[in-house]
């Protein structure tokens, strides 16, 4: 997947302390808003609720603890992967970035650490790729401890590590912290090529050692401005949620293969601006992965190219997402995503969550800052909905029912109502929908948002439709269908 970038800013860590309630059994434990970069990534009987830090909305990351004593870190929440890895202290990681914030594992000061003398291997979407040996210590969540736990000791990487930023305000690399994969066991990647098993993921071990009673875990992000937010493994809240809450069956990535990532049918896509429904896309079942670990949200490159012309969004080779007038971050507009069809989970994402801060040093001809589009296509043929899209939605992922069920979050809720998740269905589901067939999409695109766009919503015939920084540029105009 492509790498998604926004301009560097100094980390400002501040860690929460876990929680612990009584019944049900919850570890809870908040995040606080820093900012780094974050590779973009494509890859339990009470609760274990674990706070997230917010980079900036560039990644959200965990305090877990390995080794006996402890050693500390930060591992950014994945739920498109399924390995727990972090880097050695003699790792290429920490040659060439300091690892001291973050973390970096020493066997050595371990009396719990064994190695299993098996390589491990994992290349993400982007191409940067992880290599190690795999291993076995105790890793601490909160004060939930587990014994002999598996997880990947990193020692070279091809992914590229912080550097600072460039002239232009784009960065030259990435901050690279642990990854802890929470996916389905089977797309683990230990030696795959030869026929070996799978290890025993951190989920299931939560389980077999009694810490939960299902494989299911509940995500809320919150507002991208906020300064907390959760993964609940083993329950709900229901306070963190407008009802209905809504289940999807897990489906393949492709209707041929088995069901190893967090997959779920898209069907529609409209935006209302003004009073006014567009409607974007419909009649269509695309597989769409709900992604924590990448940033953005990416489409197939028919409905991108639809999706940007509804923000006159101008693309440049030299610049890794669309860049739209900032303007648009005063929209009160938004995009509603439907999946499962009419009986399925539609979620709001408003339009000024799509707008991240203005690149440093870019503007438009009228001296206007030039801002990020959250969004962005790529050649597949199905979608990826990461960070800007999941802090909108409440997501509860059942490994063992291999559903999914989603409701519009509550932002900024301070209050909880936590229910564990015992049976063999999700407390609060009001309905599963089926999988669907696969028709073909239908719907024209009707430009809402776009440069010199007209009363009718016409975009104006001389633009180009694209952008070099150094050069006298068009102005992308915002459009406000109430007009």
């Amino acid at each position: 997947m492509a790498q998604k970038l926004i301009s560097v800013l100094a980390v400002a860590a501040a860690i929460l302390p876990w929680t612990t309630t009584a019944n049900p059994r919850v570890l809870n434990m908040n995040f606080v808003k820093t900012r780094t970069l974050k590779p973009s990534l494509q890859r339990r009987a009470g609760a274990i609720l674990t706070p997230l830090i917010n980079n900036a909305d560039l990644q959200y990351l965990a305090n877990i603890s390995i080794g006996t004593p402890p050693q500390p870190f930060l591992v950014a929440i994945d739920t498109g992967s399924s390995d727990l890895w972090v880097p050695s202290i003699r790792s290429d990681i920490c040659r060439i970035q300091d690892c001291s914030q973050t973390g970096a594992f020493s066997s050595q000061r371990s009396s719990t650490f064994a190695t299993r003398q098996e390589e491990f291997n994992i290349v993400y979407g982007d191409n940067s790729e992880y290599s190690g040996l795999l291993a076995q210590d105790t890793i601490t969540i909160g004060d939930t401890a587990l014994e002999n736990a598996g997880f990947a000791l990193i020692r070279d990487s091809t992914g590229t590590q912080y550097a600072g930023s460039n002239s232009d305000g784009f960065t030259d690399g990435f901050t690279t912290n642990g990854v802890w994969g929470i996916s389905f066991d089977i797309s683990q990647s230990e030696a795959i090529q030869d026929g070996d098993e799978s290890y025993t993921g951190i989920l299931s071990l939560m389980k077999s050692e009694g810490f939960i009673s299902r494989m299911a875990y509940s995500l809320w992000l919150n507002d991208p401005d906020a300064a907390e937010g959760s993964i609940l493994f083993g329950g709900i809240d229901t306070d963190k949620f407008d009802p209905p809450l809504i289940g999807l069956p897990i489906v393949p990535l492709r209707r041929s293969a088995q069901a190893s990532a967090m997959n779920v049918e898209f069907t529609s896509l409209t935006l209302n601006a003004g009073g006014r429904v567009s409607v974007v896309q419909d009649n269509v079942v695309r597989s769409a992965i709900l992604d924590s670990g990448t940033t953005y949200t990416l489409l197939p490159n028919d409905l991108a190219t639809t999706f940007l012309q509804f923000f006159g969004a101008i693309e440049d080779p030299n610049i890794p997402q669309p860049l739209v007038a900032c303007d648009l971050a005063t929209s009160d507009a938004e995009f509603v995503y439907q999946f499962g069809g009419s009986s399925g989970p539609r979620i709001s994402i408003p339009v000024a969550d799509l707008i991240r801060p203005p690149i440093q040093g870019l503007q438009f001809r009228d001296g206007s800052n030039a801002c990020i589009l959250g969004v962005s296509g790529a050649d597949i043929d199905f979608m990826v909905l990461g960070d800007t899209f999941l802090r909108s939605a409440y997501v509860v992922y059942d490994l063992e029912s291999r559903q999914i069920a989603m409701a519009q979050a509550r932002l900024n809720v301070s209050t909880s109502n936590l229910q564990e998740i015992t049976g063999d269905s999700i407390p609060g589901v009001e309905t599963v929908v089926a999988s669907l067939p696969m028709p073909e999409p239908t719907s024209t695109p009707t430009a809402i948002f776009g440069p010199q766009s007209t009363g009718e919503g016409r975009r104006d015939p001389d633009f180009d439709g694209q952008l070099t920084p150094s050069k006298d540029i068009q102005i992308p105009v915002f459009y406000s269908a109430s007009k």
